[in-house]
């Protein structure tokens, strides 16, 4: 087996750390020195140990304070991982989601292998209808193993401060930093085109997502259903 770099060791040394919560959210890394110096390793391996963290959003440089644990807040979803936008539009709207259910059920054999679970083990299931001005415009249907997630409520979930994905992190320390995507064409069944002011059968578009926690774990399994009348669904890729 290939044996990883020096800056790879040290990236997942941190990672390690910010699994068992040395770094809380929010919180400052160590200086640099300070850090290379516990890790036994040059500045310039630990930069580029950082460096990836920060590429895949684990955590953010803050010019002239250092480098912190990126947290969730409505901000940080809205730009990192909400991609609709009105057409013709390029500012993003600020959404609002409104609890449709909550509900404990066994994983069928799709979410068991998207949360890499056993099939039939305990999961909540959480249908979501998400507004824009005013407009349900998607429905998202989302799945979490219950072991990552116990004693969620349906009360805790509607009265969150902040994000989903916010929740997900404060009170149970599950951080999402990425996503996998992949869309499809469908069509609008009764229950959805009613939500979504559509007639029945009408196209829509399918976003079937697997959010990824730190140290790639499937956190959370979402099938969302997007009106394409007004809206359409956003992604910029930066290379």
């Amino acid at each position: 087996m290939k044996s990883l770099a020096a800056y790879q060791e040290v990236k997942q040394k941190i990672t390690e750390d910010l699994v068992r919560g040395r770094y809380p959210m929010g919180q400052a890394l160590p200086a640099e020195k300070d850090l290379s110096k516990e890790l036994d390793v040059s500045i310039g391996t630990l930069r580029k140990a950082v460096d990836e963290l920060v590429a895949e959003g684990i955590v953010v440089r803050r010019q002239g304070r250092g480098t912190y644990v990126a947290e969730h807040d409505l901000k940080r979803s809205l730009y990192y991982f909400f991609h609709v936008v009105q057409h013709d539009e390029e500012q993003k709207v600020n959404p609002r989601v409104d609890l449709v259910s909550l509900t404990t059920a066994i994983a069928n054999k799709e979410e068991a292998s998207k949360l890499q679970i056993k099939e039939g083990a305990a999961v909540w299931r959480i249908v979501n209808c998400l507004y824009l001005d005013n407009k349900c415009i998607m429905i998202d249907h989302i799945t979490l193993d219950k072991k990552r997630f116990k004693n969620l409520t349906r009360i805790e979930f509607v009265n969150r401060e902040g994000s989903i994905y916010q929740l997900y992190q404060v009170k149970y320390g599950q951080t999402v930093v990425r996503s996998s995507e992949r869309l499809r064409a469908g069509l609008a069944g009764k229950q959805h085109a009613e939500w979504l002011g559509l007639k029945p059968n009408s196209p829509v578009l399918m976003i079937r997502r697997v959010a990824l926690g730190i140290q790639d774990e499937p956190l959370e399994w979402r099938v969302s259903t997007l009106n394409t009348t007004s809206h359409e669904y956003f992604s910029e890729l930066v290379v």
